[in-house]
């Protein structure tokens, strides 16, 4: 029987579920395990600048690749530096291993005051403590014959509650030896399916569009993070109504679908949706998040007794619970109810027989609705870059398969407002909204996005770093890009990263918009005050510093729309084979509307406060003709 030591099988088994490549910071407690890495074939480490970003790197290349992000700090002073980011996994339920690499069994028995420790006598699991609000399982290892099996545990966890969990691995435990047969059983990541809860939500679910006249889907985020997108889309196919998404949602479905309306943010959204929407005698939500983010300030209203509720582990079928249920096995079902395919469950397709037809029925009548024609920004006929005309140009920049990451800021306000071509993958932390999240978080997103991209083509795993994929192709069938926009005041905070995206060899579109400092926070509160502005910063130099290899070519600078333009038309842009920076100069009280809008919605005094210093208004009023009234209670 041959072994092999344990931390080889943590490795051995988080690469069996579908990871690639390990981010963290090295440290001296986790040093040898860390050697382990490298005896795993397909399994690559990339370092991080500091351990926050090792986790932003992590939820990133979790939410491209559907496995979790897996990064390592060590003892103390790593692990409490990455909580941030694993709280960010935590809120917006982004699977996450966290491996922590600890100090030996006996250091830890006998309370030795070894560096990165609190007190004279200190508990070297303080730090543990730390992180439990902020996981949904932990592998404590302390004991060989049990731990393989605790890595198996949390590992499994990890997909079945889809945020973080940790791993904690002494450093003297991680040298001992099991046995290598342990890793030919793989890790069962699939959910328990209670049939009866199953059915009997299938069943409510079809009783109630049976008998609709006009329904409509909104897809939300948790569809994506609980990998059941395939089902989703399938659903909307079979059911063919109009269909919205959420801020968080998009991407999830085809938004060039005919039956797509557009993203429903309460009274926060493009004219008409919100009015489509709210005419639908039944709206059936998919993974939904409800935040104010999310949801334009909690003012997207939804009826209890006109919406179905498709919750991770409920069903709410106009206020009746249907509890013990997954997300991704019920759409499937559902998926199946509406099929009138020949199969071996032949039984259960002709007890909705009836139900199909009536919902055929249904949605042979309805059309998308129609919305009125787009409104014509006041700023238009400028020549230098406004917000107003970025945020449609970029849609037009984009492509089948790019994967979008927006910062938490006017970015995510501007991109949720544009279309996406098919299969575009938007990453953004819009209900957590650390800023300097995305930056980091595009590093893991890219490398991920190459592993997927290879696997497709054929290619051996890991070849992310330094690898390249054949673009000799139409836009519609080449590999997408990894499009990072950020603003100047959130990227500094994780900056650091462009280096390591330019030392792994990734070819990343970074976009940076210079607008002077914390354009949210100006329209909050403090539109003048020194605390809103920010480091001046010559991003020229930032390629240089970080050893880019063509620093000249690849960084670009726009203030104008015909700049911008120019830019877009690039090849470098178009086909990336290095990192490119674009630097994109916009006026500090410059703003996408919706997030005008969103803070206008809250009363006369935040409107006048927008007015008095200066914000534009792209539309006049705020965008808040024909708007009701605000009904949240802010204070």
């Amino acid at each position: 029987m041959s072994k092999i030591t344990l931390g080889r099988y943590m490795w051995e088994r988080i690469h069996q579920v579908g990871v690639d490549t390990i981010f963290g910071v090295p440290g001296d407690f986790n040093l040898q395990f860390l050697d382990s890495i490298y005896e795993v074939k397909g399994l690559k480490w990339v370092g991080n600048q500091n351990e926050l970003n090792a986790a932003y790197a992590s939820d990133g290349y979790s939410r491209v690749k559907g496995v979790p992000g897996v990064f390592v700090t060590t003892h103390g002073v790593g692990e409490l530096s990455a909580l941030n980011g694993v709280a960010g996994a935590m809120s917006e339920r982004v699977k996450m291993i966290h491996v922590v690499g600890q100090t030996t069994r006996a250091m830890q028995s006998n309370h030795m005051m070894i560096h990165h420790s609190i007190g004279t006598k200190p508990d070297h699991q303080q730090y543990n403590n730390a992180s439990r609000g902020l996981r949904y399982a932990a592998a404590e290892l302390w004991d060989v014959k049990n731990a393989p099996a605790e890595i198996d545990r949390v590992i499994r966890e990890c997909f079945l509650k889809s945020g973080p969990v940790y791993i904690f691995m002494p450093l003297d435990l991680s040298a001992e030896e099991v046995s290598a047969d342990l890793l030919r059983t793989p890790i069962n990541i699939a959910p328990e399916v209670d049939t009866n809860a199953q059915n009997a939500a299938v069943k409510a679910i079809m009783d109630s569009l049976a008998v609709s006249k006009n329904p409509a889907i909104l897809i939300d985020a948790l569809a994506h993070r609980f990998d059941a997108v395939s089902e989703t889309r399938e659903l909307v196919s079979r059911l063919r109504v109009p269909f919205y998404s959420a801020n968080m949602g998009k991407g999830v479905v085809d938004e060039t679908d005919e039956m797509y309306v557009g993203v429903y943010n309460g009274e926060i959204s493009a004219p008409g949706v919100a009015a489509a929407c709210k005419s639908s005698d039944l709206v059936m939500t998919i993974g939904y998040l409800p935040a104010d983010t999310n949801s334009g300030g909690f003012s997207r209203k939804l009826e209890t007794q006109k919406t179905i509720a498709i919750n991770p582990f409920e069903v709410v079928v106009k206020g009746e619970l249907f509890p013990g249920t997954n997300i991704k096995p019920l759409l499937a079902a559902l998926v199946f109810a509406l099929s009138d395919e020949s199969t071996e469950k032949q039984a259960f397709c002709e007890e909705y027989k009836q139900h199909r037809e009536q919902i055929a029925n249904i949605s042979s009548n309805l059309t998308k609705p129609t919305l009125p024609p787009p409104r014509e920004p006041l700023d238009a006929s400028a020549k230098h870059l406004t917000q107003s005309w970025l945020w449609p140009r970029v849609s037009s920049f984009l492509r089948p398969g790019d994967v979008l990451i927006g910062e938490t800021g006017t970015t995510v306000f501007g991109l949720c407002d544009i279309s996406f071509p098919r299969n575009t993958r938007f990453l953004a932390q819009i209900y957590y909204g650390s800023i300097g999240y995305a930056t980091a978080a595009a590093l893991g997103a890219e490398i991920a996005r190459v592993e997927v991209e290879s696997a497709k083509a054929g290619k051996s795993n890991g070849s992310a770093i330094n690898g390249n994929i054949n673009r000799e192709k139409s836009n519609d069938e080449k590999g997408g890009r990894t499009i990072l926009i950020t603003g100047d005041g959130s990227m500094a905070l994780t900056i650091q990263e462009i280096g390591t995206m330019i030392k792994s060899g990734i070819k990343p579109l970074v976009f940076v918009i210079n607008n002077e400092g914390y354009t949210v926070e100006r329209m909050i509160w403090g539109a003048q005050q020194s605390y809103n502005d920010i480091v001046p910063t010559k991003y020229s130099h930032l390629l240089p510093l970080f050893m880019h290899p063509s620093p000249e070519k690849s960084f670009h600078i726009a203030k104008t729309k015909a700049e911008l333009s120019a830019i877009f038309e690039k090849e470098e842009l178009k086909n990336p084979e290095t990192l490119q920076l674009v630097e994109i100069v916009v006026d500090k009280m410059d703003t996408a509307w919706r997030l005008g809008s969103q803070l206008a919605w809250r009363g006369e005094r935040a409107r006048e406060y927008l007015t008095k210093e200066g914000f534009v208004d792209t539309y006049g009023g705020w965008g808040l003709e024909s708007v009701p009234s605000e009904d949240v209670k802010w204070s």
